[in-house]
């Protein structure tokens, strides 16, 4: 995902961004050594219910989150990109945190 910077941009556009891939870059790790995240990294996630693949010129997924930060329970939200799915384990890692799958959308959920 680009990163725009102005004038008025201070370093927190970067840190924030730094955060966010030095996260995705530990729990990718995790789970290349372990193969599957541990039950204190899904403790946080969030259940994605009536889930559908979707498509924003990258990967990710149409549903309605419950607990997440920003978006009321219930509303329709599409994630941001996918960076691991496995939807076997009921789970996928976006750019931004894990997503524990509920129920796929009617007419399935496979992409």
């Amino acid at each position: 995902m680009p990163i725009f910077l102005t004038p008025s941009s201070g370093p927190d556009v970067l840190d924030r961004e730094i955060e966010s891939t030095a996260a995705l870059l530990r729990d990718l790790r995790y789970l290349r050594d372990h193969r599957a995240p541990s039950d204190t990294m899904l403790a946080d996630a969030r259940v994605l219910s009536a889930w559908s693949s979707e498509l924003r010129m990258v990967p990710c997924l149409r549903g309605r989150p419950a607990g997440h930060p920003v978006v009321r329970d219930g509303r329709d939200a599409v994630t941001s990109p996918l960076r691991v799915v496995a939807l076997d384990a009921g789970y996928v890692r976006t750019e931004s945190r894990f997503w524990l799958l509920g129920a796929p959308a009617a007419g399935g959920g496979h992409a």
